[in-house]
């Protein structure tokens, strides 16, 4: 009979594992080959891959960027007063003897807003030889001026321009003739120096630039006769018309004062006369001078039954090859 078993017994093995490690000429030299074998092959997997791609990029090379059909053959640029395709190569660095593949218009494009004056571009390559850009330049809106910082008004070398949005711009060429009628607004001297490319931040400029604008609410056409506007003193500005007219405005009640001068020029004009110079704080009292008006010059005309001086000889040759 077996004996019941009233609890279990657990039985642990210890295993003891003995690991010998031999080293040997023979063993060492077995282990050699196998890794110096393993190195081999990865060297020839890696050089077929290289060779692989060597060969699709001399492929690559002599199908596409060495393809005459690929080769940059045209330069499509949109009208512009800013860029010409000349300075377009420059400033980008495009090879007019490469291919078209070596244009990129991402490079490119970052090349041309990185003017000043230029406010955005899109560039694209229209297979398989055109590059189309174009070029959004900034549209001038007012002249800049400071004598502290030497930037002269209108002035197409060293001028500097101003857009809607107050970023600062040289006068590129080819928009000087239509941005020699703008006003200029001068600037005093400041701690920021006026940088191409910058928003400009000055208290003159602001003060300018909300009596401007007022004068084109009053009138859309201000642009033909707003000439310049600068701080007087600290109450006030002026503002000199393109009829030698110079008005100080406070820098409080500005549409009041701008419906003042409109009236007075109004008034003045219809009685023959031109405002010189117009004091425009009071309501009541506006102390105004005018310009002298000029005196009629006397010019001699010959009387009619005087008999005309006898032609010299070269004024007869003359009448002679005129009325052949």
């Amino acid at each position: 009979m077996f004996k019941r078993r009233t609890s279990r017994v657990r039985q642990r093995r210890q295993v003891r594992v003995l690991r010998a490690s031999v080293i040997s000429p023979r063993i060492f030299w077995f282990d050699f080959r196998r890794a110096l074998w393993s190195f081999i092959k990865t060297a020839v997997v890696l050089g077929l891959i290289g060779f692989a791609g060597w060969g699709v990029w001399q492929g690559v090379q002599r199908g596409l960027l060495e393809n005459d059909e690929f080769k940059l053959r045209q330069i499509v640029l949109n009208e512009n007063p800013a860029i010409d395709e000349i300075r377009l190569v420059q400033v980008a660095g495009i090879d007019l003897q490469g291919s078209l593949f070596d244009c990129d218009p991402a490079e490119i494009r970052k090349s041309l807003v990185s003017l000043p004056v230029v406010a955005g571009a899109t560039v694209k390559r229209d297979f398989p030889g055109t590059l189309e850009v174009t070029v959004n330049v900034r549209r001038p809106f007012l002249w800049i001026a400071s004598e502290s910082q030497g930037i002269p008004a209108r002035d197409q070398e060293r001028g500097m321009l101003v857009d809607r949005s107050g970023r600062l711009f040289r006068c590129a060429p080819g928009m000087f003739e239509t941005a020699a009628r703008l006003p200029v607004i001068e600037i005093r001297g400041g701690d920021t120096p006026l940088k191409p490319g910058t928003i400009i931040d000055h208290p003159d400029y602001a003060r300018g630039l909300r009596l401007y604008n007022i004068a084109l609410e009053a009138d859309p056409d201000a642009v033909d006769w707003v000439d310049s506007i600068k701080q007087h003193k600290a109450w006030g500005s002026k503002l000199l018309t393109r009829e030698a007219l110079e008005a100080t405005f406070g820098h409080e009640d500005l549409e009041r004062q701008m419906g003042d001068l409109f009236s007075a020029m109004n008034h003045a004009r219809a009685k023959g006369d031109r405002i010189k110079s117009i004091y425009l704080l009071g309501r009541r009292n506006q102390p105004v001078t005018f310009h002298e008006r000029a005196i009629p010059r006397a010019v001699i005309v010959a009387e009619p039954d005087q008999e005309p001086a006898p032609a010299t000889p070269a004024e007869r040759d003359l009448d002679q090859l005129f009325n052949r």
